[in-house]
């Protein structure tokens, strides 16, 4: 009896500290592993809420709640409407991926909203029977649940709003949404799991049709079987352990999609971050070699390579959103040199790569910060900035404020793109996929002048010295890097 005892001071201590730490959560942290849950009412859940079920919680499973407070996760998850919410598969799909990773902590993210049909589940678009707008506030909490840790995946239940009329351009729409919350998330490899229509009802069979088709239309994705699963008597709503075991079987799609994820990685590595016999010949070295970025990288703000804020993903370096990483500077200095790199940008994205890079002391307030001439990368498609920028110096490829680029070719959000920096004897060149857009002379009188128009004035020193550090900057959106090269030229 004793020992009973010990065991449930331990949990309730342990559950204690997980909230405390949830709630007081000022930093991404890499340990907790948030899962959204999206659709409509059979996602939401409107299983009775028993005794048995109100006992099934999780000392490592948490939800994010109405007021975007992080507290124990227990039935009913959602609360689209409160007065008939009930068992859904949410919980026990957390309990069983706190199973599989013992080490971490599940966040659910309820975002269902019952009677929903998908055109809904659109920017902007407005709900006038549940009054919401269900894309909108999905992607609100999304974003507020970033804050706290790592998005690992999307639950998505919805269809039977669908199934009588919108059967043939179902499978379509869910394509489109799946790509714009990974746009959101900011991981095209983002696992989404799927679960069918109960097949209690002729009319659901006919989204469970089209959804067969999913994991070929769209990578990484899953289609969880309803096979055996009932209602509660309404011939809509799945019925508590129905529910209960949907939940476990979305967690064992979950995590074959995430190992299918991992396993494709293993199979592609090796493909970038090399250097040729020829480019070792010619002196070029690497900057990042795919595994460990920290060997010629270090935090702006430390010695060390950021804890949170860049990962590595299919071999590049990607800036995760947010901006918890910062910047990132090498270790080493440059003088005359030629870089190059390929970059991939998610939508609106911003970033560039900063080069002569020295601590200059701001005339306006005294504080020293790590500064130096800018080759821009930003999506020029959908940035604002850019929409606004009538001289183009603050588009991709220009020297920042002060050079527009000439003649450039830009790849399109998500495709890659090559960019090169040569400096040799005081003249620098900017080039993009195989173009040259900039040609300046480092200390010229234009160049001097260029600056004194922009906000770069204010720091002394500015662009005068041909040598310094290089700086992958983080502007809190999602950035790839990749075969990041450089060779002095003296």
């Amino acid at each position: 009896m004793k020992k009973v005892s010990y065991i449930y001071i331990f949990l309730t201590l342990m559950t204690s500290v997980f909230l405390l730490k949830a709630q007081n959560i000022k930093h991404q942290d890499s340990s907790y592993h948030i899962y959204l849950l999206l659709g409509q009412s059979n996602m939401a859940g409107r299983g009775e809420v028993t005794t048995y079920y109100r006992s099934q919680v999780h000392s490592r499973v948490l939800m994010l709640n109405k007021n975007n407070d992080w507290v124990k996760a227990s039935h009913p998850l959602h609360f689209d409407k409160p007065e008939v919410a009930g068992v859904g598969l949410g919980l026990r799909f957390g309990v069983e991926m706190a199973k599989a990773y013992p080490e971490n902590i599940i966040g659910l993210v309820p975002c269902a909203v019952g009677g929903t049909s998908i055109t809904k589940w659109r920017p902007n678009a407005y709900d006038d029977v549940t009054n919401t707008h269900p894309y909108d506030d999905a992607v609100l909490r999304i974003k507020e649940a970033m804050k706290a840790g790592t998005i690992k995946g999307i639950l998505w239940h919805q269809g039977e709003g669908d199934s009588q009329s919108g059967s043939d351009t179902y499978l379509e729409n869910l394509a489109i949404l799946i790509e714009r919350l990974r746009d959101v998330v900011g991981n095209p490899e983002l696992p989404f799991v799927v679960g069918e229509l109960g097949k209690y009802r002729a009319d659901y069979l006919n989204i469970n049709k089209v959804l067969v088709d999913l994991p070929k239309k769209v990578p990484h994705t899953y289609l969880v079987s309803s096979e055996g699963l009932w209602h509660k008597g309404d011939g809509t709503h799945f019925d508590s352990p129905s529910a209960s075991t949907f939940g476990k079987r979305f967690a064992e799609a979950m995590l074959k999609v995430q190992h299918q994820v991992i396993n494709n990685r293993k199979t592609v590595k090796g493909r970038c971050n090399r250097l040729t016999a020829k480019e070792k010949a010619d002196g070029w070295e690497l900057l990042f070699d795919g595994v460990d970025p920290s060997i010629r990288w270090r935090s702006v703000n430390g010695d060390d390579f950021p804890q949170e804020g860049w990962t590595i993903e299919k071999e590049s370096l990607k800036i995760l959103p947010g901006g918890r990483g910062k910047d990132i500077i090498s270790r080493e200095e440059f003088s005359d040199f030629e870089l190059t790199l390929d970059f991939k940008l998610t939508k609106s994205a911003n970033s560039g790569v900063k080069y002569f890079v020295n601590e200059l002391q701001s005339a306006k307030s005294n504080k020293i910060v790590f500064n130096g001439p800018e080759f821009q990368i930003i999506d020029d498609f959908n940035h604002p900035e850019v929409k606004s920028d009538q001289d183009g110096k603050g588009s991709t490829g220009a020297l920042y404020l002060i050079y527009a680029p000439e003649d450039k070719e830009l790849k399109a959000v998500g495709k890659w793109n090559t960019m090169r920096i040569v400096s040799n004897g005081g003249s620098v060149e900017h080039w993009l996929n195989g173009k040259k857009v900039v040609d300046y002379k480092l200390g010229s009188e234009e160049f001097r002048n260029l600056i004194e128009t922009t906000k770069f004035k204010e720091y002394r020193n500015y662009g005068e010295t041909a040598s310094g550090h290089l700086i992958l900057q983080d502007h809190n959106d999602a950035v790839f890097f990749r075969n990041i090269k450089v060779r002095r030229l003296k």
